[in-house]
C-alpha cells in the first residue's frame, strides 16, 4: 500500500488518531520534537510515524534507528513498529525478516556498538571488560585503600561511604563530559570565593556559605580519587556504560568519517525519552546527526520525543532541558530551528482528572527551562468523550440489602445517614462493645482493607472495611457499565 493522504494511515492502523498526532507522524523529512504530554500515545504515533514514511517511500524499514532508554522499552517499540507495518500492508509479511528491519535499541547498547565498531580508530579497544554493581565497588574500594591523604573532610567518612562517593561523583562527570582536574579547579574557586566574602550578619547565610566552601573541600579531595579510580580503570581494561558513552562521544567528534556512515545508513532517528538524556548523549547524538552545514549532517531527519515535566532520571546525570534545546542543536538544512509538535489530548483520563492535574503541575511547567515557546502543554481529553456510568441490574437492586439498609436510601456511609453502629441496632452474628459492633466471624474480621473493596460491601456496623457476617452472607451484585 501506498499512502498520498494523512487521512489513510488512520484508516490502515484502525486507529482514530487526532489532528495533533497527525500533524507529528506526517511531519516532512526533516528535524524536529515532539513534545508528548503523560497519556497521549507517544509510542503509537512514532510507530505510526514509521509507517507513514515507509508507505510514502520515504524511507525502507532497515533505514530506521529507534533509541530508547530500557530494554523492555526498545522490545516494545520495536514490537510496536513491526506490527503497525505488517497491518498497514506497506511491507511484504513474509518476506519482512530481521535483514530488512528497522534497528531499536538501548542508548547505552548503541553507544557500545559504536566503540566496538570503530574505537580502535582513536585507540580504544573494543572488547573492554564492562564494570556493573558490585565489580564496580571492588575496583573503587582498592582506590580508597590504597589513598594515602592526608585528608580532612573525608577523614570523618567511614571507606564504604567514600567509595560510594568517588563512584557517584564519576558517574555524574562522565554524563557531563567533565575531566577530574576540571572540577578541583573549579572547586578551588568557590573555596576562594567563600574565604573572601564579608561574614554575614545573617546566620543563615553564614552557615549556607560554610556549608558550601565544606562542601567544594570534600569535592577537592574526591577528584584527586576519581582520577586514580578513571586510571585503574584504563590499566584493567575496563568500562563502565557511562564510560562508553563519553568514548562514542569522542569518537563521533574526532572521526567524521563514523558521523557520515551512520547517517548514510539511517535515514531516519527517532530519540525516546529525550529529557532523560544525559549531556554525553545529547553530545554524542549531535557529533553524529547534526553538523555545521548541510554537507556536514545539519538536517538530518531525527525526531526526539519526551516531557521535560517528566525527567526522572537528573539524579545520575540527565539534563531534562536537552529536549528544549533540541530545535538550535538539530536545525534544518537551512539553519533555521527545528519545528515543534505538542500531543496533548490525554486518553487514560476524564476531563475533571485532567483539569486538577494541570493544577498542580503549573508551577513546574512554569519554569523558564522546561517551557517550549508556542507550544500549550496543558492536557485534555479526547472530544466528544463520554463519560462512563454504572447501574446495577434491575433484578438484584430491588432486593439487595447493606446489612440490612435498603439500597434506595442513603447508605449509613454517607452524610445524610445515621452513623455507624450508634443508632441502629447490631446486624445479626455481631455483639455491641462500648458503642460498636464487633463481628464474631473471625474470618470476616480478618479480611483486608482492600481485599473488601473489590469483595464484599462496606459494613455499616463495623468501623472498619471488614464485613460483619451479615454482610459476609449478603451477595454483591455486579454492576453493568455503560457510556451515557
Amino acid at each position: 500500500m501506498t499512502f498520498t493522504r494523512p487521512e489513510q494511515v488512520s484508516d490502515a492502523l484502525g486507529i482514530p488518531f487526532s489532528d495533533q498526532q497527525l500533524a507529528a507522524i506526517t511531519a516532512p523529512l526533516e528535524p524536529g520534537v515532539i513534545i508528548a504530554g503523560a497519556g497521549s500515545g507517544k509510542t503509537t504515533v512514532m510507530a505510526a510515524r514509521v509507517v507513514w514514511l515507509v508507505g510514502t517511500g520515504q524511507v525502507r524499514p532497515e533505514h530506521v534507528l529507534g533509541l530508547t532508554f530500557t530494554r523492555k522499552a526498545a522490545a516494545e517499540l520495536s514490537g510496536r513498529v513491526r506490527a503497525a507495518l505488517a497491518r498497514a500492508g506497506v511491507v511484504d509479511a513474509d518476506g519482512y525478516d530481521d535483514a530488512g528491519e528497522q534497528l531499536i535499541m538501548t542508548y547505552d547498547a548503541f553507544a557500545a556498538r559504536l566503540v566496538a565498531d570503530h574505537g580502535l580508530r582513536i585507540g580504544v579497544e573494543g572488547d573492554a571488560r564492562m564494570l556493573t554493581g558490585a565489580s564496580r565497588f571492588r575496583v573503587a574500594s582498592r582506590v580508597v585503600s590504597a589513598a594515602t591523604g592526608p585528608w580532612q573532610q573525608l577523614a570523618r567518612l567511614r571507606p564504604d561511604s567514600v567509595t560510594e562517593r568517588v563512584l557517584a561523583l564519576d558517574g555524574e562527570l562522565s554524563s557531563h563530559l567533565v575531566e577530574p582536574d576540571r572540577l578541583y579547579d573549579h572547586s578551588l574557586e568557590v573555596i576562594g570565593d567563600v574565604e573572601r566574602s564579608p561574614r554575614s550578619r545573617t546566620k543563615d547565610l553564614y552557615v549556607s556559605m560554610k556549608k558550601a566552601g565544606s562542601f567544594a573541600a570534600e569535592r577537592t579531595e574526591l577528584a584527586g580519587l576519581v582520577e586514580e579510580y578513571q586510571r585503574l580503570k584504563r590499566r584493567l581494561g575496563a568500562v563502565e556504560f557511562a564510560d562508553q558513552m563519553g568514548v562514542a562521544a569522542e569518537l563521533a567528534r574526532r572521526v567524521p568519517q563514523v558521523s557520515a556512515t551512520l547517517r548514510d545508513q539511517f535515514r531516519v532517528v527517532l530519540l525516546d525519552e529525550y529529557q532523560d538524556t544525559s549531556s554525553a548523549q545529547a553530545e554524542l547524538l549531535r557529533a553524529l546527526f547534526s553538523g555545521r552545514d548541510a554537507s556536514d549532517g545539519r538536517g538530518h531527519p531525527v525526531t526526539a520525543v519526551g516531557d521535560p515535566c517528566q525527567a526522572i532520571y537528573g539524579w545520575r546525570g540527565a539534563a531534562a532541558a536537552n529536549i528544549i534545546t533540541f530545535a538550535e542543536h538539530f536545525p534544518r538544512a537551512d539553519g533555521s530551528p527545528a519545528p515543534g509538535y505538542a500531543l496533548t489530548v490525554n486518553r487514560r483520563s476524564g476531563q475533571r482528572i485532567l483539569d486538577a492535574a494541570n493544577a498542580l503541575s503549573t508551577p513546574l511547567r512554569a519554569d523558564e527551562e522546561l517551557q517550549w515557546d508556542g507550544i500549550d502543554t496543558d492536557l485534555v481529553a479526547p472530544r466528544g468523550r463520554r463519560r462512563a456510568t454504572s447501574r446495577w441490574p434491575a433484578s438484584t437492586a430491588g432486593r439487595t440489602r447493606w446489612a440490612g439498609w435498603p439500597t434506595t436510601s442513603p447508605p449509613p456511609t454517607t452524610p445524610d445517614g445515621p452513623r455507624r453502629g450508634r443508632t441502629s441496632r447490631c446486624s445479626p452474628g455481631a455483639t455491641r462493645t462500648s458503642g460498636r459492633c464487633t463481628p464474631s466471624c473471625s474470618r470476616a474480621a480478618s479480611r483486608s482493607r482492600s481485599w473488601a473493596w473489590t469483595a464484599c460491601w462496606r459494613c455499616p456496623r463495623w468501623p472498619t472495611w471488614s464485613p460483619c457476617s451479615a454482610c459476609w452472607a449478603t451477595p454483591r451484585p455486579t454492576p453493568t457499565w455503560s457510556a451515557s
